[in-house]
């Protein structure tokens, strides 16, 4: 299963220390590094000062092979806000994946074996992004909460991701963003890290963590 992700995103190519980009990267931002040691061979952690982290190790997710790149934010939304936003392309291919297990008669779990923000491509509505003609073009967004995410997509987050769609967020990248109990959390292939792909990504995923918890302050 998930043979066509695995052609999407292609070889994983030869094993490195993604440590050492992983410290260059925070060392030039100011931010704490460190390994961490766990049951499956652990990784590395980058803790920052603007209240989010960034995480490397082997894959939560049977989407993304080998190992991943996490960022992540408590928000402080509501537990029950689900969503998810990543390129058409992408989306389109999860969606084959989920459809050809649903129609696999030997498939029987397939609620318990879904990754959840899988599910809720079929779930949950999709939002409109109709007030940038970039996005609405590139990239897909499904949530259960529609008025929270559209108070979300301000003007400068808008801007971002406009940024990040001319410059580096191509249609076939496997990035996908979820928020899921109250934490916001962007997903990515942890193969081939160099430090200036940490500084795009973490300058978008920086706006959208403050963006996202000023809409959860909001909404207090």
């Amino acid at each position: 299963m998930f043979a066509s992700i695995k052609r999407l995103i292609g070889s994983a190519g030869a094993a490195r220390d993604e440590g050492q980009a992983l410290g260059a990267w925070a060392k030039s931002q100011g931010f704490a590094f460190k390994r961490v040691k766990d049951k499956t061979g652990g990784g590395y952690v980058v803790e920052t000062d603007k209240g989010w982290r960034v995480e490397w190790g082997s894959s939560q997710r049977p989407y993304i092979t080998g190992h991943e790149l996490r960022f992540r934010c408590d928000t402080g939304l509501p537990g029950d806000v689900q969503m998810i936003l990543l390129s058409k392309v992408v989306a389109q291919t999860l969606e084959s994946d989920v459809f050809s297990r649903y129609t696999n008669a030997m498939q029987t779990q397939i609620d318990n074996t879904l990754p959840d923000e899988m599910r809720w491509l079929a779930m949950h509505p999709r939002v409109s992004l109709n007030t940038s003609a970039v996005l609405a073009k590139r990239f897909a967004l499904f949530c259960n909460a529609e008025a929270v995410m559209q108070s979300w997509l301000d003007a400068p987050t808008i801007q971002e991701l406009e940024s990040a769609a001319a410059n580096w967020w191509t249609d076939g990248l496997l990035l996908v963003m979820t928020v899921n109990r109250g934490m916001l959390t962007l997903r990515m292939p942890g193969q081939n890290v160099e430090p200036g792909q940490l500084q795009m990504v973490g300058k978008l995923f920086a706006q959208m963590a403050a963006r996202m918890r000023q809409v959860a302050f909001e909404l207090t």
